[in-house]
């Protein structure tokens, strides 16, 4: 057996007794691209919040199962979940930056964290590594808020790459973005393999295609098919794959 940075062993998650997710095991690997694809409403936000206690903040919900992070349980009640956050860090689906400076939004995190090294050099290496560098250099003392839809997303992947992650979640990423943005997130996310491990919940059947090594199809809360993409999109081993792949349905 493999072993994975993220493995989920029956992990069920219910709202209000009312079940989301219902028995997945998957397995993740290190420094793999993973898509979570799935028709709305299936599950598929509910397990990648999972991974980071996300759905912590959830009135009302509850999670059974395993969620285990190189092997340890990230619900332990002795672990810190601002710490599995640092670790494993989120891009939302909607770009959210602070009301702050470019510098600010990145520095932030690092900095309430106690974090002991040269923030310059921080913000500059995470910004180089998201891409965003040569845009906003000039402009670090500017709000974030004057940034385009495509560079405060980016700029939100730089502001999770300075807590130093393992393993970066994003949730549906380009689905507010234009089409030549979603393709600058697209290639960051295929350089950032070199370093991360990345988990992405995508309605684009394209997109899941284009950046993703394995796939996990996710129906009504339950795991249909987990495996590589180019298998899971072009030889789906279910029925209901092939249908959802294909547009058949969803």
């Amino acid at each position: 057996m493999v072993n994975g940075i993220i493995e989920t062993e029956k992990l069920s998650i219910s709202y209000w007794g009312k079940p989301a997710v219902k028995e997945v095991t998957a397995t993740f690997l290190e420094n793999d691209i993973t898509a979570i694809i799935g028709p709305s409403g299936c599950g598929k936000s509910t397990l990648i919040r999972a991974f980071n206690r996300m759905n912590d903040f959830i009135p009302g919900v509850s999670t059974g199962g395993q969620v285990l992070f190189h092997g340890t349980s990230l619900y332990r009640k002795d672990l810190d979940p601002v710490e599995v956050r640092r670790r494993i860090g989120m891009v939302f689906q909607k770009p959210n930056p602070f009301p702050k400076s470019v510098f600010r939004n990145v520095s932030w995190g690092p900095a309430i964290n106690g974090y002991k090294g040269n923030l310059d050099e921080l913000v500059e290496t995470s910004l180089r590594q998201a891409a965003l560098w040569d845009e906003v250099k000039d402009r670090l003392g500017d709000s974030a808020l004057d940034l385009s839809g495509g560079q405060q997303q980016r700029l939100c992947i730089a502001r999770a790459l300075a807590m130093e992650p393992e393993v970066i979640l994003f949730d549906e990423p380009c689905s507010a973005l234009d089409p030549a943005s979603t393709a600058r997130i697209e290639d960051l996310m295929i350089e950032l393999k070199k370093n991360y491990t990345q988990i992405i919940v995508t309605h684009n059947m394209q997109q899941a295609a284009r950046v993703s090594d394995k796939t996990l199809f996710i129906d009504g809360g339950v795991m249909v098919e987990y495996g590589e993409t180019e298998q899971v999109f072009t030889r789906p081993s279910e029925q209901r794959t092939e249908d959802y792949v294909t547009g058949r349905f969803g």
